[in-house]
């Protein structure tokens, strides 16, 4: 086991811990966020002279925030956004405030930033740069997962790269009371090692009544195949410790999205692959001991089932577990479902299959929204009004005599294209994301949106 300090700072508590949802990474979500598309590139962005407002006009509901220049402000945001609530904020709290990261952008090196985005007058919205990450061996790059509900002003940043062994780092920043720029403690970094403790990453950590933190790795370990972990806050430092390493078969490899815990202590999460079929999975450690027990809960099929669920699980407070999987179902082109406890097991029930008409979405690589109606909300990385080559969507299911009714908004380019993470949502049940790829103006490095036309029925909704 490993520490790494925390310097004069201590790690707050979380109140309220019944079932904490992320949905991949939305949050955080949470989100939440996975490995990168096949066929995406390492772009390098370019610099810009000065950080701007935007004010754009709202398209069928959908308002394009703010689209990314490169350098210095961000390029890439893969991870969803987080909204900032009045306990995240302490006082004064801004208005309309989230916090996200780019993948790149930033330094000379592109090694990522933590972005703040606040909302003005007349539909304006102010993008500036939190923290700007130094990469190798420092802090970390390419930044993915954002938690900050420990406690006021706090933020915990996952990284997939860099750090002292460039395998990813957990970053702990402090930042102003007015959200204008954040820092990074003295010894405030762990930086993974790969065996056995992990390597890259993806998925934002959560923290427990006690402040301890979780999260996962998709590689390393024992076996190479990804680790759930454990920092213990123990004075100024943390302890890092592994859970459960996982052995590249039946029960499961690679797991990318963050984790979700319950009042119990029992962390959930997914595999992209592994499984009795190598197809995925959704996982459980339970506290046991000193230890965990993990089960397989379920174990994907591919075709006409689902495969590959690159976001995380969200619960609801029956205990049904939702989320999305990038491939399989009837099209192959990926699926949102639903685990329901079932006796001692879960039974898996296929809510949407993408691809099935029409503008559909494909590939949902992101977590899903679930209000206490019944409503998910989620996005996908393509399809749309542009068939095979659409740039992605974002979607409603609505609950209609025993199925549901699909609700798509096709992503134009001009406000954004390819959302990866899935969306967040506010108090006032207003509806907010990101895209990787465009942003108008013929920029080509990402864009943040808000869906004033969705209001979810109850906020805060029951599985996000």
């Amino acid at each position: 086991m490993t520490s790494f300090g925390l310097g004069r700072y201590a790690l707050g508590v979380v109140a309220g811990v019944a079932i904490l949802t992320g949905c991949g990474g939305s949050q955080s979500s949470s989100g939440a966020s996975g490995a990168m598309p096949q066929g995406a590139s390492v772009r390098v962005a370019p610099m810009a002279s000065q950080f701007e407002t935007h004010i754009r006009p709202q398209v069928s509901g959908l308002e394009a925030l703010y689209s990314f220049k490169g350098s210095p402000d961000g390029a890439d945001p893969w991870s969803g956004l987080v909204v900032l609530t009045k306990r995240q904020c302490g006082a004064p709290c801004p208005r309309g405030g989230l916090i996200g990261t780019t993948l790149m952008g930033g330094d000379s090196n592109n090694d990522g930033t933590v972005y703040g985005v606040m909302s003005g007058k007349k539909g304006s919205w102010t993008e500036s740069v939190l923290y700007t990450f130094k990469g190798y061996p420092s802090d970390g790059s390419e930044p993915t997962g954002i938690l900050a509900e420990t406690q006021p002003n706090r933020v915990f940043v996952t990284t997939v790269a860099g750090g002292t062994n460039s395998l990813g780092t957990v970053a702990d920043l402090s930042c102003s009371s007015d959200w204008g720029q954040c820092e990074s403690q003295s010894g405030a970094v762990y930086s993974f090692a790969g065996t056995p403790d992990g390597a890259k990453p993806y998925g934002a950590v959560i923290a427990d009544k006690a402040g301890n933190l979780y999260g996962t790795t998709s590689a390393g370990g024992t076996d190479n195949a990804g680790t759930v972990y454990r920092m213990q806050p123990k004075g100024s430092s943390y302890i890092e410790s592994v859970l459960y390493s996982f052995e590249s078969g039946k029960d499961g490899d690679q797991p990318y999205a963050g984790l979700i815990i319950d009042k119990k202590g029992a962390l959930y999460g997914t595999t992209v692959e592994g499984g009795a079929t190598g197809y995925g999975s959704v996982f459980k450690l339970m506290p046991s001991g000193s230890g965990y027990a993990k089960s397989i809960l379920y174990s994907f099929q591919g075709v006409p089932d689902g495969s590959q669920p690159y976001s995380g699980v969200c619960a609801d407070p029956h205990g049904a577990l939702y989320g999305t999987t990038e491939e399989g179902g009837t099209q192959n082109l990926g699926t949102v479902y639903k685990l329901a406890p079932s006796g001692s097991s879960y039974k898996e029930k296929v809510l949407w299959n993408f691809g099935s008409g029409s503008g559909d979405g494909t590939s949902p690589y992101g977590g899903v929204l679930v209000d206490k109606d019944g409503v998910i909300a989620g996005t996908t990385y393509g399809g749309g009004s542009g068939g095979s080559s659409g740039l992605g969507t974002f979607f409603t299911l609505t609950p209609s005599g025993g199925t549901y009714k699909e609700s798509i908004y096709s992503f134009t380019g001009t406000d954004g294209a390819n959302p990866y993470a899935g969306p967040s949502v506010d108090e006032n049940g207003r509806v907010y994301g990101t895209t990787t790829q465009s942003g108008g103006e013929d920029l080509n490095w990402g864009s943040i949106w808000g869906y004033t036309k969705l209001i979810l029925r109850s906020v805060p909704p029951a599985c996000w």
